[in-house]
């Protein structure tokens, strides 16, 4: 048990260092200024950027906190605890008893006393011992919640910045269709003005170009939309203008499934959190178990009693005394109530057990989806490279031929569209592959 708690912490505060050592480094970059002039956002600044200001991430270092001071409450239960009161006790009539046919006063009907005590627990069944296990349980717990947020922070951004790097490249791709539709019209126009043409291949050109305007504006409004995505998750306003440094790439990369798999079973905050979860089951447990033994204390008190209230000299009373007193309190019977509570917790923990083996297959399968979408996207970006320029040369000899007359208008408007289809195409398999390479990381419980 000892081993697992310090791996588990270890591995928790060296991921909490790497976390403030990046927001660190990285502080003196305004968020208000996430770019200098002339530049684009990074994505290693816009990822710095959404950990600073990530609401999910805040609550998480909250319930850290939280945890934290759990925990030291905890700690305050093995310590004695002390207090004091002050009572005013009134009868109708002293005490006194009779001796000899005459009462005899005894006391006083105003009795006011002091009392300073305090209390030690000496045996609580490990009661004491396993909340303090589970509160320590719970910060480390906190900590993989931690993580956990930072990851998820972390893929979101990737995507919604590779997303709007596409977006970028959407745009591009629709002001290149319509600029060659435009060049198109007007070799069309004259060819119609000297007869070599009927009108309704101009027609043609027309409708095709009018359509390529409205995806134009369409693409426009997918890179506003994916801008303002990726400002609401650094904490800028939505509308605000963001330009990147980054462009769509690729590079090799060499996936072994098993591999990737085990990293995942090891890294993944999910797993460690479960696990944690089902040691603090185990302290749940043995919390509940402890009212099988006797619970032993060691209280000790120290009196002012006096007929007066500003506790001075008593004509009844000795001012002061103190005792020591060592309870034992044992229910010994209760109609199987603790066993029943027991029996709820390790319900509890098996239905742990069950999840974490479910979660271990979702994890797997994440695994297994990421690593096949990967390998897809490596295969797609080289026949989609191919497409591109075979689409080029394709436009480029139809375009030579239809300004000579060697081929039909019909003909050139298809070139024009595999290009066009060709190149986005391309940006949305260069997308997929970062997106894949991201999703990879994150379900290997990496990728900060």
């Amino acid at each position: 048990m000892g081993n697992i708690l310090s791996r588990h912490r270890t591995w928790a505060q060296t991921a909490l260092w790497l976390l403030l050592a990046v927001l660190w480094f990285a502080a003196p970059a305004s968020a208000e200024n996430p770019a200098a002039p002339g530049k684009g956002l990074t994505l290693r600044r816009a990822i710095v950027m959404s950990l600073e200001y990530s609401p999910n991430l805040k609550q998480s270092l909250a319930e850290l906190e939280k945890a934290q001071f759990q925990k030291k409450e905890a700690f305050t239960y093995f310590l004695p605890s002390f207090n004091t009161g002050y009572v005013w006790n009134k009868t109708q009539e002293p005490p006194a008893f009779r001796s000899g046919g005459q009462r005899v006063i005894v006391g006083s009907s105003d009795v006011y006393q002091w009392t300073t005590s305090f209390t030690q627990p000496l045996f609580t069944g490990m009661r004491l011992t396993s909340q303090y296990k589970l509160a320590d349980l719970g910060v480390d717990l906190a900590q993989v919640n931690i993580m956990l947020a930072t990851l998820d922070v972390v893929i979101r951004v990737k995507e919604a910045y590779f997303l709007y790097l596409r977006a970028i490249k959407g745009v591009g791709v629709a002001e290149s269709y319509v600029k060659r539709l435009e060049s198109q019209l007007r070799v069309s126009t004259d060819f119609h003005k000297e007869g070599i043409i009927p009108i309704n291949d101009l027609l043609k050109v027309k409708v095709e170009l009018a359509n390529a305007v409205q995806d134009r504006v369409r693409a426009y409004n997918d890179r506003a939309l994916s801008m303002s995505r990726l400002n609401r998750l650094l904490g800028l306003p939505v509308e605000r203008r963001l330009e990147v440094a980054d462009k769509l790439g690729h590079h090799p990369i060499e996936v072994d499934f098993v591999q990737a798999r085990e990293e995942a079973r090891r890294n993944r905050p999910e797993l460690k959190s479960l696990g944690l979860q089902l040691e603090q089951a185990d302290q749940a447990i043995r919390t509940v178990q402890s009212n099988y033994f006797p619970q032993v204390n060691l209280q000790g008190s120290y009196f002012f009693t006096s007929d007066s209230p500003e506790m001075g000299p008593s004509t009844f009373y000795d001012t002061t005394d103190w005792a020591i007193i060592a309870r034992v309190d044992w229910s010994f019977w209760e109609w199987g109530r603790t066993r029943y509570q027991t029996s709820q917790v390790k319900a509890g923990k098996r239905r742990l057990e069950a999840a974490r083996q479910d979660l271990q297959d979702q994890v797997d399968l994440q695994v297994r989806e990421a690593v096949l979408f990967l390998r897809e996207a490596q295969l797609n970006i080289a026949t989609a490279t191919t497409q591109v320029i075979q689409a080029k040369e394709n436009y480029r000899i139809t375009f030579d031929r239809y300004r000579n007359q060697l081929t039909t208008n019909t003909e050139l408007l298809d070139a024009q569209f595999l290009l066009t289809q060709a190149n986005t195409n391309y940006y949305n398999v260069l997308t997929i592959f970062n997106v894949a390479e991201a999703s990879l990381q994150r379900a290997m419980g990496q990728g900060l």
